[in-house]
């Protein structure tokens, strides 16, 4: 990658891991998970995520090794490239477009619905114009946030996460004495008789589909460049912000799997479905829930529009993309122009595509790249067994074989129809990487 332009070193690790959280605990506890649970796994959705927080761990530990080797703006695009080359690094740069695009289009979907909820008032009922109206409103707050830089948007994370992780404890501490046990029998539902709905199939289906929320491992990796140790504290935000993600998400479903059957929390605020279900007594928490949600869902977005103009920026500076996304605001110095074309891709797919289909096209990609991660630690392992390596991803080659086994498992597990879609995304890339006049129009200059 160029290095004529860098992006400033300002984040310390505690920002670090307030961006990994940040990233990940959104609609991944407070919208996907419910219909997931009633679709596919049912009570069971707690080893779904467990499956997914396993295939996380072992590939953020071979993340941790290459951040802390290689600590650059592009992530998964900047280690494939060096390990294999610029054609294979084009398509995980390409897959991370795929990842971070489609998730801001989830948040900014499932943002206006859980804000129209909060902000609705008597004669103004909840409608679709409306949330989409709270979310474009919302979509072009956060966008000018991120565009004024990384250290006041770290800050804002920070506080973010703060008032929903309150907010989850408060569901799970007031919500833990209202659950029956006889919602979680049968624990594993039976199947149905086809694959992926209920019985172990639709735990790993389910796997799969939340796998997505983890997306915020690979934004503390993006934010390797702008950290001010990124030897010491990037490892230190991807293994932290794993544990703290993983202990609240296995908690919560197990609390609102418990509270309610889970065949009623097919629906877009499962979290405030399932409260309410408790009866009278545990009311007062719907309106900290919308609060706790929509401020979620800010702070996902944020981090989002963030790293995705940063891997923008990142694959820009190798000539595989557009100058204009790799130049940095003269003031503000951020990628301005790649964050306000995130923002705009995310607001079309909230209106245009299911909230289902973006969930699943974003956890294929997010697999592949973690598998490609994996595999780089190999790689390099080999070629440069020299290297200064300030973390080492333990017991290789087990751990990058486990990570590639477990991810590779859940990816298998998503519907063939996500699989035709993400076929036809990696035929784009190719078409588009083999067109110059396109998107590499400085490149022979």
């Amino acid at each position: 990658m160029s290095t004529a332009v860098r992006l400033r070193p300002v984040l310390g690790r505690w920002q670090l891991l307030s961006i990994g959280i940040g990233a990940i605990i959104g609609s991944g506890i407070f919208v996907i998970p419910g219909p997931a649970a009633a679709q596919f796994a049912g009570p069971a959705i707690v080893l779904s995520f467990l499956i997914a927080a396993l295939g996380c761990l072992l590939a953020g530990l071979c993340y941790a090794e290459l951040a802390a080797m290689c600590p650059a703006a592009g992530s998964a695009y900047t280690y494939t490239t060096q390990a294999f080359g610029r054609l294979p690094g084009w398509l995980i740069g390409w897959l991370l477009v795929l990842e971070y695009s489609f998730a801001a289009g989830i948040i900014t979907q499932s943002c206006g619905t859980y804000a129209a909820g909060l902000f609705s008032m008597p004669g103004l009922p909840f409608t679709r114009a409306l949330a989409s109206g709270i979310s474009l409103l919302v979509l072009i707050a956060v966008t000018g946030l991120a565009v004024r830089g990384i250290k006041q948007s770290a800050a804002v994370v920070v506080a973010f996460v703060i008032i929903k992780l309150t907010v989850i404890g408060l569901v799970i501490v007031f919500g833990a004495p209202f659950i029956k046990p006889a919602h979680w029998s049968p624990f594993v539902p039976h199947n149905t008789g086809r694959w992926g709905e209920y019985g172990w199939s639709g735990v790993l289906r389910g796997a799969g589909i939340v796998f997505y929320t983890y997306l915020g491992f690979d934004a503390v990796s993006v934010s390797a460049q702008e950290a001010r140790h990124p030897q010491r504290d990037v490892p230190f935000a991807l293994i932290g912000s794993l544990g703290v993600c993983s202990i609240f998400f296995v908690l919560m479903m197990l609390v609102i799997t418990g509270l309610v059957d889970y065949r009623a929390l097919d629906v877009a605020d499962p979290v405030a479905i399932a409260v309410l279900a408790a009866g009278s007594g545990l009311h007062w928490l719907v309106t900290l829930i919308d609060l706790g949600a929509t401020i979620g869902m800010l702070s996902v977005l944020l981090v989002l529009l963030m790293a995705q103009s940063r891997i923008l920026f990142a694959i820009a500076s190798d000539d595989l993309l557009p100058a204009p996304l790799a130049r940095l605001h003269p003031r503000w110095q951020t990628p301005v122009v790649g964050t306000l074309i995130t923002a705009a891709i995310a607001g079309a797919l909230a209106e245009l595509v299911p909230i289902g289909v973006l969930g699943q096209m974003v956890s294929v990609g997010v697999l592949s790249a973690f598998i490609a991660v994996a595999l780089t630690v190999l790689i390099w392992r080999h070629r440069r067994p020299e290297a200064p390596r300030p973390f080492r991803t333990p017991w290789v080659p087990v751990v990058p074989l486990g990570a590639m086994l477990v991810c590779g498992f859940m990816a298998a597990g998503l519907p063939i129809m996500t699989w035709w879609r993400f076929g036809v995304w990696v035929i784009l890339g190719l078409a588009l990487y083999w067109l110059p006049p396109l998107l590499r129009d400085n490149r022979d200059r």
